[in-house]
């Protein structure tokens, strides 16, 4: 049992002196009673009730006694000693017993046990709590306060920590994108150059196949130049040319064939951004009779039937006979 304060060991004290304290609350009463603290209280208050239960007890008894004379001899006759304790069933032991219960009652009471109200004009019960000390609902505020602080704190950090991290998966995706685009277009560039060198060999190396090579020469001094690899059994021709300066959007390079005497357009074209340009089956004739020149020019995009030009690049057409 836990230690009794001084006011609760001197609610005590009348059951003590009758013998009604059980076994615990006796041996917590004996505690108090040798702490030095106490002693000397209890042993007044103890003292103290005695002296009230004794007069207690004795005061009805010498009021129903009848006053008499007393003979002379036996007025040395010693006083009768009171009895300690007062006699079982007397209204004295009754108050005291009843006093211990209510004391034990209220002790055993939990402090903040609920008080059941009940108004006289209706039997409906509300239990009245006891309010928190105002220092206890501050506490519990300002622990509320900072747990809310913390956890926008950490919500704050969580939210900046994954918008980074989109940020980041974001410009990853960004770069992998482009580099993906940029490897579709050199892909797509060499599928091209591919295509290109694979219609070039067809045209140049068939089984059948017979060509006849043509270079084309500056007029005057330049870095340009053009082979003309004709296919003459299969009427294509590959042609490649180098040193080609950019042209207007509305201009053209043309390539002109003298045959029999007569200029006749082959092929419009213009030069990538290195100034070179290879074209694959090209439509040529299929005989080299009658043709002695080719040449070429710059002329409108949207084409011309003769030069408006003096040729910048000629080249002649080696006759039948030079052929194999």
């Amino acid at each position: 049992m836990y230690p009794l304060t001084i006011d609760q060991l001197r609610t005590l004290v009348p059951a003590y002196v009758l013998g009604l304290l059980d076994a615990d609350e006796r041996a917590a009463f004996e505690r108090g009673r040798a702490d030095p603290l106490h002693a000397a209280d209890l042993e007044r208050a103890i003292a103290h009730e005695i002296a009230r239960q004794h007069e207690e007890a004795t005061a009805p008894v010498e009021a129903a006694i009848p006053v008499t004379a007393v003979p002379p001899l036996e007025a040395a006759t010693p006083p009768v000693t009171p009895p300690a304790t007062p006699p079982a069933g007397s209204p004295a032991i009754d108050d005291v017993r009843a006093l211990a219960m209510a004391r034990r009652t209220e002790r055993n009471t939990p402090p903040r046990a609920a008080v059941v109200k009940q108004t006289s004009a209706s039997r409906a019960t509300r239990v009245a709590t006891p309010p928190l000390p105002a220092a206890a609902i501050g506490q519990v505020a300002r622990r509320t306060t900072r747990r809310a602080w913390w956890s926008a704190v950490v919500l704050g950090v969580g939210m900046v920590a994954a918008v980074a991290m989109a940020v980041v998966y974001r410009q990853r995706a960004l770069s992998l994108e482009e580099r993906a685009t940029q490897e579709a277009a050199l892909m797509a560039r060499a599928e091209t150059r591919l295509a290109a060198q694979d219609k070039t060999l067809q045209t140049l190396l068939p089984t059948r196949g017979y060509v006849v090579l043509v270079s084309l020469v500056p007029t005057a001094q330049s870095d340009h130049g053009m082979q003309v690899f004709w296919n003459v059994r299969d009427g294509k021709a590959v042609v490649h040319g180098y040193g080609f300066a950019p042209v207007a959007s509305d201009r053209a390079y043309t390539l002109w064939m003298l045959r029999d005497g007569a200029l006749a357009a082959i092929t419009q074209f213009t030069p990538d951004q290195d100034g070179r340009v290879t074209l694959s089956s090209v439509e040529f004739p299929t005989s080299t009779s009658g043709v002695a020149l080719l040449a070429v020019t710059e002329e409108s995009s949207a084409g011309a039937s003769q030069p408006s030009m003096a040729p910048f690049l000629a080249g002649d057409v080696p006759p039948p006979g030079a052929m194999r």
